[in-house]
């Protein structure tokens, strides 16, 4: 006798149970048709760079800005081992001007394209 009351308490818990889960269902699907789901926007394919933070040269006349403008970043590594008589490396340069190792590198090899520095010895350029 015992087992068939132990299995009846259980089958009126399962019932329970149920009656609760089909009571949470049916507020679910009314709470999920009552709201409407924004539209998502379509993400941007654009990439944007990141450029270093461009150098601007001000003119000023009597205490009034006259002229801003800016600096190319090969006119001022160029103007920096113009000054240095034995030549720089990369990582001076790279202290000089706050440029990062990438960049140093590439304007270095642009300059040396152009035929205004050369190499003194391995990653020590000097102007021509």
């Amino acid at each position: 006798m015992e087992t068939t009351d132990n299995t009846t308490g259980i089958n009126e818990s399962l019932r329970s149970i149920a009656k609760s889960i089909q009571q949470i269902s049916s507020n679910l699907d009314r709470i999920a048709t009552g709201m409407e789901m924004p539209a998502r926007e379509a993400p941007s394919t654009v990439i944007k760079a990141r450029r270093s933070p461009a150098r601007k040269k001000v003119l000023v006349v009597d205490g009034v800005v006259k002229q801003i403008k800016r600096i190319p970043s090969t006119r001022i590594i160029y103007d920096i081992l113009l000054k240095s008589a034995r030549g720089m490396d990369t990582s001076a340069l790279m202290k000089a001007t706050g440029y990062d190792q990438r960049k140093v590198h590439n304007v270095t090899f642009r300059l040396k394209n152009q035929g205004k520095i050369k190499n003194v010895q391995r990653g020590i350029y000097k102007t021509v």
